[in-house]
């Protein structure tokens, strides 16, 4: 008599196999992270060079482009590594005890090495004809706005994630970064290996050093802000001690 195999469905941050070479998942990471940020770099370089004389079509333009790119990247990705491209995301599941530490760091540094070579490719891509806007520099306002960002980002990625609509993930996300992108004033980076690859960057994308080296513990804060808010309109356990893991995360595998 066989033996039924349960199959665990395909998730959306999630790894559909947890037990993939932690190699092939790292790779994943990277290259999705590299062409999220050559998307982001190109299309500010792009609109800076269409809309010179329109900033707002400008920025609606990129917000477009960058949303439709993270979208495309999760869907290809996403059975594979999750389609993370954001170390918020990755560190908030090791937080939460759904991913090991090596796990973890493998996928961060595989996402700030993926940032940095996205920007300089994209430079490079542009050629000497790109016009290079002034790396933005902090202000409060600046670091409160990446606060608030990257904590509206994580309330819909972790909060979508505990729902259990897992088609949704992609668009979702898409959304939210689209809408943030126009609303914020920082223009909603909200991803650590964005935020520290925009050194490398040109146009209006890039960051002073000193911008970058602030938004990111803006970020986490904003990752830590949205955690609690999670928990508490999505709690993992029900009342008794019954675990109520999101779908597609087995007991038996959720630690990566």
């Amino acid at each position: 008599m066989k033996r039924s195999v349960q199959r665990r469905p395909v998730t959306c941050f999630f790894e559909q196999d947890p037990d993939m070479a932690l190699m092939r998942r790292v790779t994943a990471e990277g290259i999705g992270t590299l062409l999220l940020m050559l998307a982001a770099t190109g299309a500010g370089l792009t609109a800076q060079h269409l809309f010179r004389d329109s900033p707002a079509l400008g920025l609606i333009a990129s917000a477009g482009v960058i949303a439709g790119a993270l979208v495309g990247l999760i869907v290809a990705f996403g059975s594979v590594s999750g389609g993370h491209f954001n170390p918020l995301i990755t560190g908030l599941q090791w937080l939460a005890g759904q991913r090991k530490l090596d796990c973890t760091l493998a996928y961060v540094a595989a996402q700030l090495g993926g940032s940095i070579v996205g920007a300089t490719l994209a430079s490079h891509v542009f050629g000497s004809g790109a016009r290079i806007a002034a790396p933005v520099a902090a202000s409060w306002s600046l670091i409160r706005s990446e606060v608030i960002a990257s904590a509206g980002l994580m309330v819909v990625v972790f909060g979508r994630a505990r729902s259990g609509r897992t088609e949704t993930g992609p668009f979702a996300v898409g959304a939210w970064l689209a809408s943030a992108i126009i609303a914020t004033p920082s223009t909603s980076y909200a991803n650590p290996a964005i935020a520290l690859g925009a050194v490398f960057a040109s146009g209006p994308v890039a960051l002073k050093v000193s911008a970058a080296l602030l938004y990111v513990p803006a970020e986490i804060a904003g990752a830590l802000l949205a955690l609690l808010v999670v928990a508490i309109t999505h709690p993992l356990h029900l009342a008794g001690g019954r675990s109520a893991a999101p779908r597609g995360v087995a007991a038996t595998g959720a630690m990566r």
